[in-house]
Formats: C-alpha cells, structure tokens, sequence
C-alpha cells in the first residue's frame, strides 16, 4: 500500500493516532515489513512517531490527544480543570491518572505526569472526542474527588473555583455514590466541607470523630469545624 492510500485510510477511519496494529490490520501485511515502511515514513517526515508503536498523521498541537498513547490512565487534576475551563492558566504538562506506576515522559513537547491510584480509586472518567482522538478524563464529580485526594499536587482554592463554577452541574448523588464506594472518612470531611462553602450539602456520608486538616500540607493551627470534623487552616 502507497503512503497517499494509505493516509486516505486513516483518515476515512478517523485515525489521526495510530499504532502499529492498527496498520497491520489495515494493509494485512506481516509485522516486520510494517515496521519497516513506518520506519521509513518517519525518516521521510510523512508520518510521525510518538512514542514506540505509536504514530500521528501529522504534530499533535492538543495536549489530551496525547492520553490515547497510555492505556488504564485517564486525564485528571490540573489538566481536567484546565479541559472544563476553570483556570485560565495554561500548562505545559499532562496529568493522568493510573493504576501503574510510570515515569515522567515527554512527548511533542508536553510534559507527561502520571499520578498512581488504588484499582478502588480508578473509576469515574468518561470519554470524549478531541480532533479525532477518543480519551478519557474525569468526570466532574471525579475530577472533584481527584483533585482533593492530590491535594498536594492541586491548591483547594483551585479545587473551590471549580465547584463554584460547577455547583449547577454537580451531581449530588454521583458524588455520594463515589464517597461511599471509596470509604475514607477524610476524604469525605474535606469534600463536604468545601462544598458546602458554595452551598452543596452533602448527606448519609461517613466520618469519624478525629480532628483532620483541612490542608494536609499546611499546620494543625485553626479554627475548629465542628459538623465536618476539620482543623480549618487555610482560608479559601
């Protein structure tokens, strides 16, 4: 197959990622003479190699195109706000979300960072379309979650933007359910409290009667929250 019927190919098949497979399911050729004739596109500048076994058409210029390359991982945390609008700040970086343990990468220039959850954790991302590439991110409520879960990754004023941005469209029962099925009593003091700072109340969630703070990274100085259990030490 010539690069031009082969482009035509892709295209048609909405491939503007594409991995060796999928190559060798559309030519039915045998692996080595694929690999070859890749090798040789790219050398050529027609096609272009992302990472090993995979290949764009043409230089991807939208980062979350880029979570198509890593399998059980999803966008979240600062890229998901950045994906919903809730900061007009713009990173260099993508953050995604897995269950294995994977070093930094860089690819077209982005920064990957991968940030390691529990297979209980790894739940609650949709997928959506970008340009032609179908990814995964968190969903709102999850994206909620996440980013107080990393919350020394993600500043909870950036978490609180984003709930009041948000609080038309929270799913007050989806978030429940995710609580629940996560069970951290922690967890659920730091989600109710900020919350309910833009008027969501969270209810039938469990905590325990231990002190927390509300920002782990910061001291065990301030004011006391009595109904969510929180050393309350930062002002948002």
């Amino acid at each position: 197959m010539d690069f031009y019927t082969l482009y035509r190919s892709l295209e048609e098949l909405g491939l503007e990622i594409f991995t060796l497979n999928d190559i060798i399911k559309i030519t039915e050729q045998k692996k080595e003479v694929v690999k070859s004739t890749l090798t040789r596109l790219v050398k050529q500048k027609k096609i272009y190699r992302l990472k090993t076994k995979y290949y764009s058409l043409k230089r991807i210029e939208n980062k979350f195109q880029l979570q198509k390359l890593y399998t059980e991982t999803y966008i979240g945390l600062h890229s998901a706000l950045e994906y919903y609008g809730s900061t007009t700040q713009r990173f260099n970086n993508l953050d995604l979300i897995t269950k294995n343990l994977l070093k930094k990468q860089n690819i077209e220039n982005t920064e990957i960072d991968f940030h390691k959850v529990k297979q209980g954790f790894f739940f609650g991302f949709k997928k959506i379309k970008i340009n032609n590439s179908e990814v995964f991110i968190s969903n709102i409520e999850k994206t909620i979650i996440d980013c107080i879960y990393f919350s020394s990754k993600v500043y909870l004023t950036e978490i609180n933007a984003f709930i009041k941005k948000n609080k038309e469209i929270i799913n007050i029962e989806i978030l429940i359910t995710y609580l629940n099925k996560i069970d951290s009593s922690v967890l659920n003091k730091r989600v109710g409290y900020l919350l309910e700072l833009s008027n969501i109340h969270l209810k039938e969630i469990k905590i325990n009667n231990k002190y927390e703070r509300l920002n782990i990274n910061l001291s065990k100085s301030g004011t006391r929250n009595t109904k969510w259990k929180l050393i309350i030490n930062e002002d948002i």
